[in-house]
Formats: structure tokens, sequence, C-alpha cells
């Protein structure tokens, strides 16, 4: 239901004052198309230059937003028709969302940027082929509860996604990575898989790399134990808590992003606790103030809690002394996002919680389009309002369409924990409750650019209707794990 809350959202990112830097980035010069398969077509571009640094590019197709390229300047199109002319442009853009300034040879380049022209040749199936796996993994002790690990460098690479003991832990672009804070003589088991840079962004990943055993010493560097039989796919973890327990993760599908929230604390390598435009930004008339919980670890409250097996997000009222610091706010609650975390385009995402009652309570599960510019997506993979117990709402916005609320009614989703999933891929979103289909969209306009995760508790707000005297406090937004899968 956020539909009308987007566009604001974007031209507030672009006008407001969130940034200084008003310079845009050079245009992007020798746009070239090259057809290099039966089924696919080759862009690539100039370096632009921007004095504080490339965020991206925007790539158009037939003067239409079609894709967003980060860390590359080349892009493979693989879904075009034989023998078909397409016009591509290319745009430039930094953090502060400045795009390349609109020359005059290139007036019919939406924004400004260079173009180029490519045709598909004869048609032929897609290969899917993966990229190769790293190899060479090594995992030294390093003393004091550290492993580095370092492996070899795989053709394409852009980055690479670092697992441990099965469970995604960050992706980084080179080949080495220092994992600490782990407990003391105890063996720890790794493997990488390599995220292609020669598709579409974050869309290809290799079969994982063979595992290695590093053991953390008091110390002394120890020698990695290599485990060469490399892992052909990923199995959903088992839930750590009672409760229904179906999952909806399709055949073929891999993990690539795991939080179980078996710790203490948040972790910063994968969560923001704020939405990108800062911790003051308010959305929806809500009532709520996010407290920034990675940023302002003083705050004076969190609102988030950690049993060891699952994370709450907890809404609460704001105490009087916290009042000016929580933007005039009268009730404090949480938001985690993944935004320069981890983003994906197309595959499956799943959230197993058990969702809290009372008036005015908002949880939610969403995806958001990493980019200002374009179709402005949203995929809201699971909505409920606390006064409507036996109800989860499904919806897609974008610049172009909204769905109705689609509906998914079941038990009262407030008295276990259920799992709430969504798949994800070209022209289809098809959601689920506890492992069963509930609800599915159709369209030509399903969005086709990178997204991220975002996890919160609102309150109040244009949809459900404000708190009032029967909504009970705390609030507690109960949250076993949040997973996401690519093929």
């Amino acid at each position: 239901m956020r539909s009308s809350i987007i566009a604001a959202l974007v031209l507030a990112s672009v006008t407001g004052t969130t940034y200084a830097d008003s310079q845009k980035p050079t245009v992007p010069e020798n746009v070239v198309a090259t057809p290099i398969s039966e089924s696919a077509v080759r862009i690539t571009w100039g370096q632009s230059y921007d004095d504080q640094g490339i965020n991206g590019y925007n790539i158009y197709r037939n003067d239409r937003y079609y894709a967003t390229v980060r860390g590359a300047t080349s892009f493979i199109d693989e879904q075009v028709s034989p023998g078909t002319s397409y016009e591509y442009a290319v745009v430039a853009f930094d953090d502060a969302r400045n795009y390349t300034v609109l020359s005059d040879s290139d007036d019919a380049v939406p924004g400004g940027g260079s173009s180029a022209t490519g045709a598909a040749p004869l048609p032929r199936t897609p290969t899917g082929d993966r990229p190769a796996a790293p190899n060479g993994l090594k995992a030294d002790s390093q003393g004091n509860g550290v492993i580095k690990l370092s492996w070899n460098a795989a053709a394409d690479a852009a980055s690479y996604n670092v697992y441990r003991d099965g469970s995604y832990r960050t992706t980084v672009q080179g080949t080495s990575w220092t994992d600490s804070g782990l407990s003391g003589g105890r063996e720890y088991r790794y493997q990488v898989v390599t995220i292609s840079a020669d598709s579409r962004y974050s869309t290809r990943f290799s079969n994982y790399s063979g595992s290695v055993v590093g053991t953390t010493g008091s110390g002394s560097n120890e020698s990695s134990r290599a485990e060469p039989e490399p892992v052909a796919t990923a199995a959903a973890p088992a839930p750590s808590s009672s409760g229904p327990s179906s999952s909806a993760v399709p055949d073929g599908y891999r993990l690539v992003f795991s939080e179980d929230f078996g710790g203490s604390n948040l972790d910063s390598s994968k969560w923001n606790s704020s939405y990108r435009w800062g911790a003051n930004w308010t959305i929806n008339d809500e009532q709520q103030y996010y407290v920034d919980k990675i940023a302002n670890p003083d705050f004076g409250v969190s609102p988030f809690e950690f049993d060891g097996n699952r994370m709450s997000i907890v809404a609460n009222k704001t105490p009087d002394s916290l009042k000016s610091s929580a933007n005039n706010k009268s009730y404090t609650s949480g938001v985690l996002t993944t935004y320069k975390k981890f983003e994906m385009l197309y595959g499956y995402v799943e959230m197993r919680a058990k969702l809290p009652k009372g008036q005015g309570l908002w949880p939610a599960l969403w995806l958001l389009n990493v980019s200002d510019y374009g179709s402005t997506p949203e995929i809201d993979i699971m909505e409920f309002l606390g006064n409507e117990p036996d109800t989860i709402y499904n919806v897609y916005h974008s610049k172009y369409v909204s769905t109705p609320s689609f509906e998914a009614k079941g038990p009262d989703y407030t008295s276990d924990f259920h799992t709430f999933g969504m798949k994800w891929t070209e022209g289809q979103i098809i959601w689920y409750v506890d492992g069963k289909e509930v609800n599915r969209y159709e369209s030509g306009y399903v969005a086709n650019e990178s997204m991220y995760l975002i996890v919160n508790l609102a309150l109040g707000g244009s949809w459900g209707g404000n708190v009032d005297g029967s909504t009970p406090f705390p609030a507690r937004y109960q949250i076993d794990y949040v997973r996401a899968y690519q093929r």
C-alpha cells in the first residue's frame, strides 16, 4: 500500500539536502552493442568521471529503462528476439543521484547519455552456463578468534559470496576476507561462490567451491584442512523455533543471503538500521521513529531484541526524555534494510515470523528498487495490519502499475510462527504462506531491476489507521530468519 509514497521518496532523495554534491557525471562515451551469441547482445561503454565517484549506470533499451549496472562498464542483454534491432543508451549517476548531462547529440536518450544499436542473431535456447567456481580456497588462523580466507580469482568474476558452515556471511569484490569474532578452538567450514560480471547484475552464480575447514587457535597460524568435494546445492536450514515451518524454496535455487539472528547484535555487514534517506524520514503519516541502532548505538533505547534463536523488532512508547531525539514521534520502532549490502534481480525470498496483534501495528517484509530512476518498483512480500490477525496482504507497485492488495486468509498469524515467501521471475510474482501459493501476478510490467530487502514494524499511517488505547505495548515482531535464493 505504498504506491503513492514511492514517487515522493524518489523526488526527495534527488532534490533534498541529504547530499551536498551537485556535479553531474560525464557522459559515457564509446557505447558499442555487439552480438556475442545466438541469443545475446553485449553493450560496452567508456568509464564516466565524477568528482565524488560513479555509483552506477542505467541501461535503456528502445528509450525505456532496462537495467542498472554497478562496478562494471559492460552489460549483456539475454532477452532479445532474433533478427530484431535494439537501441541501447547508457546514463551514469553518482551517490547524490546526479545523472549525466544531456548532450545535443543525445536528445533522444532519456536522462542524457550515449547510445548504440545492436541486432540479435539467430535464435538458440540460452545455455544458462554458470561461471567457474573459485579454486585454491585457504583458511588461515590469525589467532584471537580470527580466520583469514583467500582464494584464486575466477574468470568473469564481479564479486564473491562467502559462506560459513552453510550460511551466507558476506559479499566481497576481492579474493580474500577476514572472519572475526569467532570462538576459540573451533572448526569452521567455508565455501565461496562466484558472481559473474558477464551477465545481468547479481543474477548468475557458480556452483559452490570446494570447502575448507579453518580452526581458530590461540595465536599461532594453523594450516587449513581442505575438503575438495564441491557442494552442488544449498538446502534451507531447519527452522529454529516451533510452529508451522513449510517452505516453498524452488528446486535448483541456491542460498545467496541468510540471516538466522543467532547472535546478540545486528550484523552490520548485512543490515542497515534506517532507511537510506536517514533516521528522520517518515512516510505514510506513520507515528514511529526508527532508532538507528547501528549508527547511533547510544540512542537510549533499542528496538532490537535477541534471545539466541531469533530477533524481535520491538515497538514501544517513546520516553519523554527522548522525544526530541526521536523527531517528536510518540513511538519508537525498528527497520532493517540491505541497501548497498545485498541486492537481487529475480529469485525467491522467505521469512519465518510471528506477527504482533494490535490496532495500528503494521509489520512488513518488502523489496524496493536500488535505483531512484526508472520504474521505481516495490514488491510487498508480506504486509499485515495488527487489527486483522487472520489476513496477509501481497502487493506489487511500480511507476506503471499497482496491483490490488491481494489477501491471503488464514489462521491467527499472531498466535504462532509462519513462513512468508515470494518467487520473482521475469514477468511473474508468486506469493506463498507456509509453503503454499496464495496469490500470483503476471505482467510485462513486473520489475526487471535490482532490489534490496526491507523488514520493518511501522505504527499508524494512512492505511491501517493510528495506534489507540487498545494497542498493547511493547509490541513484538518476532523474526526467526530471512533468506534469499537464486538459481
